[in-house]
């Protein structure tokens, strides 16, 4: 019998979002990597977004995994979301959204992921270049993950995110 350890813990998430000039889907290759685009943010003023939130952590099969429920503040009330990775390779972090939008994104420095994120209206395809993941959750309760994310016809974000674990 496999043991599985759970704890609620809060959650302070905080992303900051910089609209910035960049294609993803251009340019395919087929192993997924992709050149870093350029993506500055110096004279851009970014939107911010700071929730605090009670969720469980999640440690079963060598993966570690934390879930909350979403609410107003992000848009996708009556969603949940889980962040994971296995713990024997923490630079792939996966979020998945389940509920009123839905999608699985994967982050992986240096590499970029198509994916799908579903809404009540109709679904669209994404495309999410990872710049860098810093991934100190077992450590300290931190992640950190710097990406560029596309909505196929529309303008791409760049957003740095942030997730600490309180215990």
């Amino acid at each position: 019998m496999k043991k599985t350890d759970e704890k609620e813990v809060r959650i302070k998430l905080r992303s900051i979002i910089y609209e910035v000039d960049a294609s993803l889907f251009s340019d395919d290759d087929e192993d997924g990597r992709f050149s870093v685009i350029e993506a500055d943010t110096e004279n851009i003023e970014p939107d911010e977004i700071e929730i605090n939130t009670v969720g469980t952590r999640r440690i079963a099969d060598g993966r570690f995994e934390v879930y909350y429920d979403e609410s107003e503040v992000t848009g996708m009330e009556g969603s949940s979301t889980s962040v994971s990775f296995d713990m024997s390779d923490k630079g792939i972090v996966t979020m998945l959204r389940e509920g009123s939008v839905s999608t699985a994104l994967v982050f992986e420095s240096g590499r970029r992921h198509h994916c799908l994120y579903k809404t009540p209206y109709m679904p669209f395809e994404v495309c999410v270049n990872t710049l860098s993941v810093d991934n100190r959750v077992e450590e300290d309760g931190e992640l950190f993950i710097d990406y560029i994310i596309e909505i196929r016809g529309a303008k791409a974000e760049r957003t740095k995110f942030e997730m600490k674990l309180i215990y």
